[in-house]
């Protein structure tokens, strides 16, 4: 099955900081899935399927489509790729178990690195994936499809707002523990 990607590869690793070694099988993959994933909720249905089937093989995008996909969508989907696919390029899934990728002349990256990693493509992406919302919403009429995605039951509406935070509950005040005699919680 031919998929079209609004990414390749090679521009992944020349505009990135994946190296020329990596196995394409794997980025292809992570490229399609995280494109999915990412664009369908930032674009809409009705604006994503137009432009998979405008840059299809033999296809003619417009000049509109044309500033969308090449001004804002491709650097937001190459953070995105870069954050979906860390875990996928450090683990190898194999016959017997899965193992992490080492090489000689390398060192494992420590989960708290991994961590700030992430953090920094997560950043990235949702600040181009906001500019991709900003750019549609400033020329609406020129994105009908943005407005108006679809009414079937699996149209996926874009969302205004392509930034997440963690909730905050507030300061720990103290602790609790059981008072097993007395069947009861006890604040410290």
């Amino acid at each position: 099955m031919v998929y079209t990607l609004f990414i390749g590869e090679t521009y992944l690793k020349e505009s990135s900081y994946i190296d020329e070694n990596v196995d394409v099988k794997l980025i292809r993959n992570s490229i399609l899935e995280t494109q999915e994933m990412r664009m369908i909720p930032i674009l809409g249905t009705g604006l994503y399927n137009e432009l998979v089937t405008q840059f299809a093989q033999g296809g003619t995008p417009t000049t509109l489509n044309n500033t969308l996909m090449n001004t804002y969508i491709k650097p937001a989907l190459k953070y995105w790729v870069l954050l979906d696919s860390a875990l996928i390029l450090t683990f190898k899934v194999m016959n017997k178990s899965i193992v992490k990728r080492t090489a000689e002349n390398t060192e494992s990256i420590q989960t708290t690195d991994l961590d700030r990693l992430l953090d920094h493509f997560k950043i990235r992406a949702e600040m181009y994936s906001e500019r991709i919302t900003k750019y549609l919403l400033a020329n609406n009429t020129s994105y009908p499809l943005f407005n108006t995605p679809g009414n079937s039951i699996d149209t996926v509406y874009p969302k205004m707002n392509n930034y997440t935070q963690g909730l905050y509950l507030g300061q720990r005040k103290g602790t609790w523990n059981l008072d097993v005699d007395k069947g009861r919680l006890n604040n410290c």
